[in-house]
């Protein structure tokens, strides 16, 4: 057992290093910064189309006597984010991984809409901020794009900044092979 256990570790360790990047289309998002009440749209490939609208909204909750400033992400369509049962999605560091498929916890889903982070604010007046993305500072967004049935993996490099109250988007790219992993943030 042991032998078959070495034998399958340096197989997927020879396999690794056989991996080659795909090339990419790269984007750079000009560190544009979105507040609450704006939006900005991204065709991630430059063919015609918007794959991810980046937006905002308020919510009432009147049971909970609270505002929620919320900070999404809204894929079309041919657009697949990774999404949890909590429907959050992963921050990637540079150098992570994209896979063609569903990642540990995480499932491609098409067409989503992701809350980033929300701004929690009571009638008191008080304040607090909620969300995974919350505090990110160039974090990766995992995209993948259908074309044809084919699937194409990418990303968008994020930051959120509480004390600005702004989403940060700074650059994206996307696979020019289908079915190939990469890794986020790669140049």
């Amino acid at each position: 057992v042991i032998r078959v256990l070495f034998v399958a570790a340096c197989e997927k360790e020879s396999s690794d290093e056989r991996w080659i990047h795909p090339s990419m289309h790269y984007t750079d998002l000009g560190n544009v910064a979105i507040k609450f009440g704006q939006h900005k749209s991204l065709n991630i490939d430059n063919e015609s189309g918007i794959d991810l609208l980046f937006t905002t909204t308020l919510v009432g909750d009147p049971i909970g006597r609270v505002d929620k400033r919320r900070y999404y992400i809204n894929a079309s369509f041919d657009v697949f984010s990774l999404v949890n049962e909590l429907e959050e999605t992963p921050l990637l560091n540079s150098g992570q991984r994209i896979t063609i498929g569903n990642m540990e916890g995480y499932n491609w889903y098409n067409a989503s809409s992701i809350v980033l982070a929300e701004k929690i604010i009571a009638e008191n007046g008080s304040s607090r901020w909620e969300g995974n993305w919350k505090n990110a500072h160039h974090k990766f967004f995992a995209v993948q794009l259908r074309k044809n049935n084919l699937r194409y993996n990418g990303w968008v490099e994020l930051s959120f900044k509480t004390d600005t109250e702004e989403l940060v988007l700074h650059r994206a790219a996307i696979a020019l092979e289908a079915g190939k992993d990469v890794e986020a943030g790669k140049e």
